[in-house]
């Protein structure tokens, strides 16, 4: 077969030559069209499902929100895993599915059932995610003014309503989240005090609000031939308007809503801030990209997008990109360049050398191009992204040995039967030479391109994570070797024929020695052939053993060009309080480090969206860091971590995590854990997990190679306790809903939409600043009872100060506690293996609680177990080949 190919090939030159331009030409469009990205993408298919409920904590979060959740999407096809995040005011649970299940059909299933969860009164609906992936964080930018005009009310809102709505018009964007400044609302601040003199309750004002702000539609009025659409207007507008509201009569007199309560602009309880290079609040932006699209693309167009509404913008009001993820893709592409160049002009330098003949080795060069170009028309069809490791992979040598085998064949036959005849050889002559010289090399040509692409046959085998990163590059390979070997069977006798009319007869110096020397060696080896034998297998047994020993890293830690340092404070720590110290280590470290650090910027809490739901005693600070040239503190990126733990170890109060974006957001998104390893305790009781967790925590600090091992904090939350007295609420005659609305009025229930324009901003109730802060003065905040008494709150509950959850995460329905660790100067295999043998033996764990250990190393576990089948068959199918 391989012989009849090459003859046709040769008599059909024209056409060969015109296939291989056509599919050079194709090549060409496919690369310029190829998503680029710095890494692969090795997010799993899972749909994020977030519901608010701003008055909640978080064992009403999981109670009430995240186990119906969980319930209703169990059993869906495809799901493998559920996890969930219950804090205060916000439930998160993710659901991931086979990599086979397409995303937009997971979110459909979801939705279905969704459909049926019935969630508290007051709740929204849950929302899905973002469309978008570990790699989709590509844009980040702040909104700032040096304006006394311009607050973090205003600046939020003209990004909200201006700035946020032009950006998600570009195409590929999934979604732009809002993080920090303050959400604009309309409060109606309510006195206790008043109601009781007007004997109004709390509800009564709400209804009022309720009733009073409403258009209606009433139909159409026909008269004199002309139809008239009805529309009812009562919608308030303005703070005036609210004040006037009627709640009803008293004395004969309307009792309005200014009479009871204060009406003014206000904003909504916070659960995250941003600051920025130690000057203060701002507003982040964030750009995610959809799901397989060029982040190249989508970043440049979300660029050029807010460059142009800059333009229109207040002069006072700033907009700054701060990450950019085209900075991280244009220095891997320009690594992949110049590698990929120096490998080629290396690889033509040798071809030169060792052939000997300037046309010979321009042919085999040709090769790198085409298969370059068919892998690129293969990534195209796989829709595999250019990358650092899919295209960084490539071996120029592998891809031009078909065609170096072929070339030289061509070259030498023709040189041998030229100095055979003496003379120019003929075109029939050279057509024999080439066909006959060709056909001889072809199956050899074929066996070992063959053999090379079983080598990665375990590759492909590889599922999850470690399939995701690193299919892409064995599939790119294997594109190329396919390319390369099409072209030394089909185009490189083509060529031979054509360009190697009258090779020069002339002897290769270099490569002539070269085969003197491996005749003599060969000749030696051949003579003393047993004691050869008997070296290498000495020399196999004394590498074996330390073979065994080796360690194992999943996958090595790549640069990404910045820097994010991860803060835990205790819980309970207000945003204020945050926010300043947050700027206090802004300003540390661009004094610490003004040649390595271009900007910082931090961020706390949860965006609008919660893609990444943290507490407010949870920052991470981002660090854009200058070119590497300019650093004066440190040689390498590994060194400059080092120094910024250090500058910030003396800070009280914080426990700190260097990592970098994509690799965070990758973490946290797989297993939501934020470091190399992480163990998961799995109880019911928060103080047994809280235990377990700081012994596992203390005993791998004792373990060579050990960095930033942390527990989770689920616990410390301060919480005011407020639980009705029914004896006491029967006792005065007072329902448990006049207590608990009063309660509810601490935070900022919606009782309506206030519309400016296009713009809608909520309507709140709420209690005076001095009962929202004082815990005494709530306690004696009076209460109507059913007979015109009134009591105070502290008469009808019991008010306690007490420690509860702040986090409660969840894996499949169980509780769990994550300690985490990050492994430096140490592979990870070995680094876990010492630990699970020390934690094993050393802690004990209560009936029904167990430990599993995720992150990197459960990657790296389950591909190696695949690698120990696959392996030896995959040898054994190289036996048989040979």
């Amino acid at each position: 077969m391989l012989a009849k190919l090459i003859e046709v090939a040769l008599r059909n030159r024209l056409l060969v030559v015109l296939l291989f331009c056509v599919a050079f030409a194709a090549g060409i469009w496919s690369l310029w069209h190829l998503p680029v990205d710095a890494f692969p993408d090795t997010t799993p298919v899972q749909v994020q499902i977030n519901t608010t409920a701003p008055a909640l904590g978080p064992e009403e979060i999981e109670k009430q929100i995240s186990q119906p959740v969980e319930l209703a999407i169990s059993g869906l096809p495809g799901l493998v895993h559920v996890r969930s995040i219950s804090k205060f005011g916000l439930s998160q649970v993710v659901a991931i599915f086979e990599d086979e299940m397409a995303i937009l059909d997971s979110r459909q299933l979801i939705m279905e059932r969704l459909a049926g969860v019935t969630l508290p009164e007051g709740i929204d609906p849950p929302e899905l995610g973002p469309i978008s992936t570990g790699l989709g964080e590509v844009f980040h930018y702040i909104v700032r003014s040096e304006s006394p005009d311009y607050g973090l009310d205003d600046l939020r809102t003209l990004h909200d309503w201006v700035v946020k709505p032009q950006l998600r018009k570009v195409s590929g964007v999934a979604e732009v989240n809002s993080w920090g400044g303050l959400e604009k609302q309309y409060h109606v601040i309510v006195s206790p005090e008043a109601l009781i003199k007007f004997d109004l309750t709390y509800n009564d004002v709400a209804h009022a609000l309720r009733e009073n702000n409403a258009n209606v539609g009433g139909g159409q009025v026909v008269t004199g031939g002309q139809t008239l659409l009805v529309h009812g207007l009562g919608r308030v507008a303005s703070v005036e308007e609210i004040a006037d509201i009627v709640i009803r009569s008293y004395d004969g007199a309307p009792v309005l809503i200014r009479d009871v309560a204060e009406v003014a602009i206000g904003h909504e309880l916070r659960r995250g801030a941003v600051s920025a290079n130690g000057q203060g609040e701002v507003v982040l932006g964030l750009g995610f990209m959809l799901m397989g699209e060029n982040s190249r693309e989508v970043t440049r167009d979300l660029r050029q997008a807010l460059d142009r509404l800059s333009e229109s913008l207040p002069e006072d009001v700033l907009i700054e990109p701060v990450y950019e993820r085209t900075s991280l893709v244009n220095q891997v592409i320009d690594t992949v360049k110049h590698n990929l160049t120096a490998g080629a002009i290396l690889v033509i330098a040798v071809l030169f050398l060792l052939l000997g003949n300037l046309r010979a080795g321009l042919l085999v060069a040709a090769t790198i191009p085409m298969a370059m170009l068919f892998a690129s028309l293969g990534m195209a069809q796989m829709g595999i992204a250019a990358s650092l490791l899919s295209l960084g992979a490539i071996d120029f040598g592998l891809l031009v040995d078909g065609s170096v085998v072929m070339t030289e064949a061509n070259l030498r036959r023709l040189t041998e039967r030229r100095m055979q005849l003496d003379r120019p050889l003929s075109a029939a002559e050279r057509f024999d030479v080439v066909l006959a010289s060709s056909q001889e090399v072809a199956r050899p040509i074929v066996y070992g391109m063959g053999i090379i692409v079983l080598v990665f046959l375990p590759v492909l085998t590889l599922e999850g994570i470690e399939g995701k990163m690193f299919k892409p590059m064995a599939w790119t390979l294997i594109f190329a070797l396919v390319g390369g070997l099409l072209v030394a069977i089909v185009l490189s006798p083509v060529l031979s024929f054509q360009f190697l009319k009258n090779p020069a007869v002339r002897p290769r110096r270099f490569a002539t020695g070269l085969q003197r020397f491996y005749e003599a060696v060969l000749t030696r080896v051949l003579r003393h052939r047993l004691i050869f034998l008997g070296g290498v297998l000495l020399l196999v047994a004394a590498t074996a053993v330390p073979a065994l020993r080796l360690g194992g890293e999943f996958i090595p830690r790549l640069s990404e060009g910045s820097l994010v340092v991860s803060v835990v404070r205790l819980a309970g720590v207000s945003v204020d309080e945050s926010i300043e110290y947050n700027t206090r280590m802004e300003q540390l470290l661009l004094e610490e480090f003004p040649d390595e650090i271009q900007a910082v910027w931090s961020r706390l809490g949860s965006a609008e969206v919660a893609t990444d739901p943290m507490g407010t005693e949870l920052t991470d600070i981002f660090l854009t860091l200058h070119p590497r040239n300019q650093w004066t503190r440190a040689a390498d990126q590994a060194q400059l971590s080092a120094r910024v733990e250090e500058a910030l170890h003396g800070l009280p109060g914080i426990r700190a995590v260097l990592t970098q974006p994509i690799e965070l957001r990758v973490n946290e998104m797989l297993s939501g854990i934020r470091g190399d390893v992480g163990i998961k305790i799995f109880g019911e009781d928060f103080g047994n997990l809280v235990a377990l967790g700081e012994e596992v925590e203390h005993l791998l600090t004792e373990i060579e190679g050990a960095s930033d091992v942390a527990v989770e904090q689920i616990t410390g939350q301060p919480t005011l306790r407020i639980e009705v007295d029914r004896k006491a609420l029967a006792r005065h005659g007072v329902a448990a809903r006049e207590v608990l609305d009063m309660v509810a009025a601490v935070g900022t229930p919606q009782v309506g939409t206030i519309y400016e324009g296009e713009r809608s901003f909520p309507l709140v109730l709420r209690l005076p600043d001095a009962m929202r802060s004082d815990p005494d003065a709530l306690a004696r905040m009076l209460i109507p009872t059913s007979g015109g008494a009134v009591v105070p709150l502290e008469d009808l509950a019991h008010i306690s100060e007490v420690e509860r959850p702040s986090t409660i995460n969840r894996e499949w329905g169980r509780r769990l506690i994550k300690v985490q660790v990050n492994v430096r100067d140490r592979d990870i295999a070995t680094f876990v293996n010492e630990a699970r043998e020390k934690i094993e033996s050393q802690v004990q764990l209560p009936d029904g609680y167990m430990i599993e250990w995720g992150g990197q190393f459960e990657n790296l576990e389950r591909s190696q177990k695949r690698l120990m089948v696959v392996v030896p068959l995959t040898l054994l199918l190289i036996f048989f080949l040979l």
